[in-house]
Parts: C-alpha cells; sequence; structure tokens
C-alpha cells in the first residue's frame, strides 16, 4: 500500500474536527518526500473535506516536518 493511499485513508477515517499530526519522522520520509505530500494534501484541502495547518520553520536547524491534518 502507498503511502498517500495509507494517508488518505486515515483522513477519510477521522472524525469531523478530529486532527491528526503527520510526522515526516513517523512515516520515515525524507524531508523532500514529505514536502511533495505536503503539497499534495494542500491541494486536496482545496476540496474541502479537510484543512491542513504547517508549522512554520524556526530555523535552518530546526526543520519539522509536521503537518497537522483537521477533518471538516
Amino acid at each position: 500500500m502507498d503511502i498517500i493511499h495509507q494517508i488518505t485513508q486515515k483522513i477519510s477515517s477521522l472524525s469531523a474536527g478530529e486532527q491528526w499530526d503527520i510526522r515526516a519522522k513517523d512515516l520515515w520520509l525524507s524531508h523532500s518526500d514529505f514536502h511533495s505530500i505536503s503539497v499534495y494534501l494542500s491541494r486536496e484541502s482545496e476540496k474541502g473535506g479537510f484543512s491542513i495547518q504547517q508549522l512554520p520553520h524556526s530555523s535552518i536547524f530546526q526543520t519539522l516536518d509536521v503537518v497537522t491534518v483537521t477533518k471538516h
């Protein structure tokens, strides 16, 4: 099962208002792979089923690859 499918299945299973933090390290993804998934999720969130929030990077040395998904 590919990672995009796993993520979309998990988002589908969330209850309305429920949040899920997606972390690159939990998914064993590189920064660039996680960035690609974040872009995909951002475009999918435009459909209105969920929203995403990315934490700002505090510095180049403290990159936090985390996206918070909130189901609508």
